[in-house]
């Protein structure tokens, strides 16, 4: 399967709300790196996956541009979402919902290892993102 089509499907699962579609095609090692969050293996994907859940169950990515290249993929995006669960926090307190609807620009960084992905690193502003969930001191 070739790496665009690997990356739609993991974007289709994700707009699904398909847990097992969106992990089957990470490898058992796989590494996940964002702001506030790291995690190793399919569990860590599922943990990062319900944090997302709980947080925002109505979240939907809206994908701008992908950039394949060799067994690299880069997509630009955009998370969507209603801020009705708590917000899990690196110290593991939680926030609670605020009821907010964001839309926060995002970048990833996925690596292919054959038909798997090994590593993903996302990035986006996580101010902007507390602002828009109200969370900042005006």
């Amino acid at each position: 399967m070739d790496l665009r089509t690997t990356f739609d499907r993991l974007t289709d699962a994700w707009n699904a709300h398909d847990v097992d579609g969106f992990v089957a095609p990470f490898a058992e090692d796989c590494e996940l790196t964002l702001p506030g969050f790291d995690a190793k293996g399919r569990q860590g994907l599922r943990d990062f996956w319900a944090e997302n859940e709980k947080a925002f169950p109505d979240n939907q990515v809206v994908v701008h541009r992908t950039y394949v290249d060799g067994d690299t993929v880069v997509e630009e995006s955009l998370f969507r979402g209603t801020n009705t669960g708590p917000l899990g926090n690196p110290d593991g307190t939680e926030t609670p919902p605020t009821g907010a609807r964001i839309e926060v620009p995002f970048a990833a960084v996925y690596t292919v290892r054959g038909d798997e992905v090994v590593r993903v690193r996302m990035y986006w502003d996580q101010l902007d993102m507390l602002a828009q969930l109200g969370l900042l001191p005006e």
